[in-house]
C-alpha cells in the first residue's frame, strides 16, 4: 500500500466587501496618468481582466506578484496596504510607499509614524499604548530608541509572547 499525500495548491484571489471570494490571477500595474497610484487588475478563471476598485475590495491574496507572498487589504476605500507583521498587533505598509498602519486585536487600522521620515519619539508614543498590557516588554521598549527596527522587534516579540 502506498500512502497518498494531498498537497493543496494555493491560489490567488480577491475577497470583496460583500464577502465574495473570486479566484484568479492578481496583476499589479501603474496608472500612467498618475504614476503614484497603484493599480490592481484581476484575471478571473474565465480569462476576463477586471480592474480592482479599492472601494469594492476587502482582501487580495497575492502569491507570485510584485509584492510577493502577501495579503493586501484596503483602507479608506482608496489605498492598498499589505500586511507585513501578523499577530495581535498587525502592521501594514502602503503598497509602493513608506507609510505604515497598525491595528491591535483587529481594531480599526490607523496610520502610524513608523519609518524613516517620521519623528522617532512620536512613533514610540503611538506604539506604546498597544503593548502596555505587557509590563515587562513595555520596560524594554522604553529603553529603546523609537526607530522602525526597534518598533518591529518589539511588536514581533509582543505577538510571540504568551501572558
Amino acid at each position: 500500500m502506498i500512502p497518498v499525500v494531498s498537497i493543496s495548491q494555493e491560489e490567488e484571489y480577491i475577497v470583496t466587501k460583500y464577502d465574495d471570494t473570486i479566484y484568479g490571477k492578481v496583476i499589479r500595474g501603474t496608472n500612467y496618468l498618475d504614476t503614484s497610484e497603484v493599480v490592481f487588475k484581476f484575471k478571473n478563471k474565465a480569462g476576463d481582466k477586471i480592474r480592482i476598485d479599492a472601494s469594492e475590495i476587502k482582501t487580495i491574496r497575492s502569491i507570485k506578484g510584485v509584492d510577493g507572498d502577501c495579503y493586501i487589504t484596503t483602507i479608506y476605500d482608496a489605498l492598498f496596504i499589505k500586511k507585513i507583521i501578523d499577530g495581535r498587533i498587525k502592521v501594514y505598509q502602503l503598497v509602493d510607499g513608506a507609510i505604515f498602519y497598525a491595528s491591535k486585536d483587529d481594531s480599526e487600522i490607523t496610520s502610524t509614524d513608523i519609518g524613516e521620515f517620521f519623528s522617532r519619539k512620536k512613533a514610540h508614543s503611538q506604539v506604546r499604548p498597544m503593548i502596555q498590557d505587557n509590563v515587562e516588554l513595555l520596560k524594554e521598549f522604553d529603553t529603546l530608541p523609537g526607530n522602525q527596527k526597534n518598533i518591529f522587534y518589539i511588536i514581533n516579540k509582543y505577538n510571540s509572547s504568551v501572558y
